[in-house]
């Protein structure tokens, strides 16, 4: 009985052992399976990585130019309307002057008016009217013109009248003589 189990025992031990064998094979292959899948995904890794890398710089480098573009056009447009700015500062600055002219004249116009109106009244006609011939020169509004108009033609009547007056009064001393 001795002999019958030991080929039973020794294919049980046999059995055993090319178990665990292919155990160990299994297990020694999955590891190196496990290896090689961690090295191909570490290097597919590293290459995705390159690549957004690469890309983030085209894209970065893409960026720096569009803004310098933009940065430019912003530049030529700010120096156009400063330019602008600067015209329009001129033709206002020219149109105070302008304007500063007509009213420094139309002050001038308005004392001359009323120095003749003054010397009317006081009965200096001669003197009224050289004080309307400096205003023939100037430029007149519609109303000034008429208001000259209407002093001359006091000044050439009180003229009158007095020419009228200092002939009669010679007459009348030459015929109380």
């Amino acid at each position: 009985m001795k002999f019958k189990q030991i080929p039973t025992i020794l294919a049980a031990v046999l059995t055993l052992a090319l178990a665990s064998c292919s155990k160990n094979q299994t297990a020694a292959t999955t590891a190196e399976d496990a290896n090689k899948t961690a090295e191909t995904a570490r290097m597919e890794a590293a290459k995705t990585a390159e690549a957004a890398k690469a890309e983030a710089a085209k894209t970065s480098e893409a960026a720096r130019a569009e803004a310098a573009k933009t940065s430019e056009a912003a530049r030529a447009e700010a120096e156009k309307i400063a330019e602008a700015a600067k015209a329009q500062a001129v033709k206002t600055a020219d149109a105070a002057k302008v304007e500063a002219v007509k009213a420094a004249e139309t002050s001038r116009t308005e004392g001359l008016i009323d120095k003749a109106k003054l010397l009317i009244s006081e009965s200096k006609f001669s003197d009224a009217s050289s004080v309307i011939q400096q205003l023939s020169g100037q430029s007149l509004t519609d109303q000034q013109t008429k208001l000259v108009a209407g002093l001359k033609e006091q000044i050439q009547k009180a003229l009158v009248a007095k020419a009228a007056d200092n002939a009669a009064g010679a007459v009348g001393n030459l015929l109380n003589k």
